[in-house]
């Protein structure tokens, strides 16, 4: 294959990618909304950025991500619904006049849709917008459940800035309970469709569109509550930033919203650019399903293109947008900041704002599952999220000859739905995590969530609020995919239902797995099970929307492993002997992936010994007739389908590049 050779033209004379092929029709616009600032303070704002000094540029920047953390903080005391308040799954963030952001990225959401509805003249001090629709936010808002709030912020008679808040609402209609179907074939069928609107104007609430939108929710409670929270919460934002203004200058405050941004850029080209080898590498990953056709992975392919100035990340060769809701309704400024947040592990404490863009270009051709046209359905987009992570993990493993972590699949979300004994209807759910990927000096992180700062949900509070009961939490043994690192566990959970209902899940790795990275192996698949270890034990694969199940039935839910990282057979037999002895690795799997034997002594506990001759011996034999090890290892069910055909990847010409004696010194420091 054509990519086989990327590593060779990498260490060639570094090539200046041109960017001209990605500005005809064959792409997206990069950015579906752009707004020019040529206002009369323009001018004068744009030369004093360049004035300002060190000192007051980091005050200013920490002052506005103190500003973020405190709103977020807000949320999280005020909110009504568990998927907001414990899961924190809602992001705050500040964006310029002209729609660009300022501080950490907030994942998506911005103010552009709120310019493409209203003119300037017509934003006004006490105004409070409103939006979820997914096809009319310039690709700021992914799926309907994801309401923003957003709070214009005047000083000096000016309008400067956006203060902002999206969060996950419990529900807002649609077919599904929870408003996330997995069967959904248009956004019609996925809840309440809110374009930007003024929820406040001046100051004052629009009742009839208030009820309107709470009458849509199966749950109107929950929305009231996060939607007011949202409101409070962007209202300090804006506090926050007028006493800046009132400290430093209206003037000031302004450049320094544009020099945060010329800094990011500016680290990320200088401090960041030079880890990264320069040249063309190809990454993939796949979807399971589309929740329509079950029997069809959908394939997310980029490439990127690194050279001294910029990376480029082309998504050609994605499949297209399909019938089912795991579409992604963004554009390539969206993906730009998602992607680059991974370059902070070259730069840690940066701040990634729109600053990134500029360096790290994200393109996408028209149409595919990642930047699908209306009227597709959106729900399940988190599918696209995280795969879209893992193709780009693929395609740096190869540009970095296996220095990057295995692949991950940390955040799932389960739950339970129904009437509860009090025949009121309920919706209890997790956002849970999972293993995250090992490490080139590490194991992987165990039952960790992508969502930062989210909680598990306690048990006496879920058995407080839904008629469950918690049998059991823990993790996943044998989950972690064996490696010289071994890949984090995921979680197993056990929960009885005591009414009729229905169980939902939204699980990505059932039957595919977490790559492992550099001869390691991949994690083991997730999924659940109704009433494990009993004859009427159910296996629940793919995500499925509505699981009938009854007053007494137990399910298990078990999250994916992360991939291992390096030769599981070069792993240090001590650290081997430990997984075993506190239960996160089997005594069979010690010995059939890790070529450690093990003997059980018997003594007060029971505790188990390597026995090092046995162990030496096993692992020469392992080694002639093992095939050679890969630079990513998709794990069986994939290579099943490689090697019928089913689906193509670019993997085979990257054999793993795996130093035992380096291992060996890092792992002797990681003990």
């Amino acid at each position: 294959m054509a990519e086989g050779n990327t590593s060779l033209r990498a260490a060639a004379a570094p090539r200046v990618f041109d960017e001209a092929r990605y500005l005809t029709d064959a792409y997206a616009p990069t950015r579906k909304s752009c707004f020019v600032r040529d206002d009369e303070h323009w001018p004068r704002i744009e030369a004093l950025k360049n004035t300002i000094d060190s000192v007051t540029l980091d005050v200013l920047e920490w002052a506005l991500e103190a500003a973020i953390d405190e709103g977020e903080a807000a949320v999280e005391r005020t909110a009504v619904s568990t998927i907001v308040r414990e899961q924190h799954d809602y992001r705050a963030s500040l964006n310029t006049i002209d729609c660009n952001s300022v501080t950490r990225v907030s994942w998506a959401a911005t103010a552009d849709p709120i310019r493409n509805y209203y003119p300037l003249d017509e934003i006004h001090e006490g105004d409070v917008f409103l939006y979820n629709d997914i096809h009319e936010s310039s690709g700021t808002i992914g799926h309907l459940p994801d309401f923003c709030v957003v709070v214009p912020i005047f000083s000096d008679a000016r309008l400067i800035a956006f203060a902002q808040l999206f969060g996950h609402c419990n529900d807002v209609g649609g077919k599904m309970s929870g408003s996330w179907s997995l069967t959904a074939t248009t956004v019609f069928e996925e809840g309440i469709q809110v374009p930007p609107i003024k929820l406040y104007a001046r100051g004052v609430r629009n009742e009839d569109v208030w009820k309107v939108i709470l009458r849509n929710s199966r749950y109107p409670d929950d929305l009231r509550g996060d939607i007011d929270a949202f409101v409070g919460a962007t209202r300090i934002i804006q506090r926050r930033v007028v006493e800046l203004c009132k400290r430093y200058g209206t003037d000031v405050v302004e450049a320094g919203f544009y020099r945060i941004m010329d800094r990011c850029e500016e680290i990320v080209r200088e401090d960041a650019l030079p880890h990264i080898p320069n040249g063309e590498y190809v990454g993939e990953d796949f979807l399971e399903t589309d929740g329509i056709d079950l029997d069809k992975p959908v394939k997310l392919m980029l490439t990127v293109r690194k050279d001294p100035e910029k990376i480029i990340v082309d998504f050609a060769g994605t499949d297209p947008q399909t019938a089912g809701p795991v579409n992604w309704v963004m554009d390539g400024r969206h993906y730009s900041k998602w992607l680059g947040g991974f370059v902070k592990a070259q730069v840690p404490g940066m701040i990634v704002n729109e600053g990134m863009t500029r360096v790290f270009k994200t393109y996408l051709p028209p149409r595919t599952v990642l930047s699908a046209e209306y009227p597709a359905a959106g729900a399940d987009r988190m599918d696209c999220m995280l795969r879209m992570l893992g193709a780009y993990m693929a395609a740096m493993a190869k540009a970095t000859n296996g220095q990057m972590v295995g692949d991950s699949q940390c955040i799932q979300l389960y739950g339970f739905f129904g009437k509860g004994k009090d025949g009121k209807d309920f919706l209890y759910r997790e956002i849970f995590g999972a293993g995250s990927g090992a490490r080139p000096f590490a194991d992987g992180t165990d039952t960790v969530d992508l969502v930062p700062h989210s909680k598990n949900l306690p048990s006496e509070f879920i058995e407080q609020r839904f008629p469950v009961l918690v049998h059991r939490v823990g993790m996943f043994p044998d989950s972690g995919g064996p490696g010289a690192f071994r890949g984090g566990l995921g979680y197993l959970k056990d929960v009885e239902i005591l009414v009729d209902g229905h169980f939902l899940t939204v699980s990505y790795r059932t039957i595919f797995s977490c790559f492992g990275v550099n001869g390691g192996m991949a994690g083991r698949s997730g999924g659940a099970v109704v009433n494990p270890d009993t004859p009427q034990a159910r296996q629940i694969w793919f995500k499925r929307e509505a699981v009938p199940v009854q007053a007494g039935d137990v399910v298990r839910i078990l999250t994916p492993g992360g991939g291992g990282w390096g030769d599981p057979l070069a792993r240090v037999p001590e650290m081997v002997r430990l997984d075993v002895q506190r239960g996160l690795v089997s005594v069979s799997s010690a010995r059939d992936d890790y070529g450690v034997v093990l003997r059980e002594v018997s003594d007060l506990n029971r505790r188990y010994e390597a026995d090092t001759a046995a162990t030496d011996d096993l692992r020469a034999k392992m080694k002639s007739v093992r095939p050679p090890l890969k630079m990513i290892n998709r794990g069986p069910h994939a290579e099943k389908l490689i090697r019928e055909g089913v689906i193509t990847v670019s993997d085979f010409d990257y054999p793993a590049q795996f130093d035992e004696a380096s291992y060996l010194a890092v792992a002797a420091g990681a003990a």
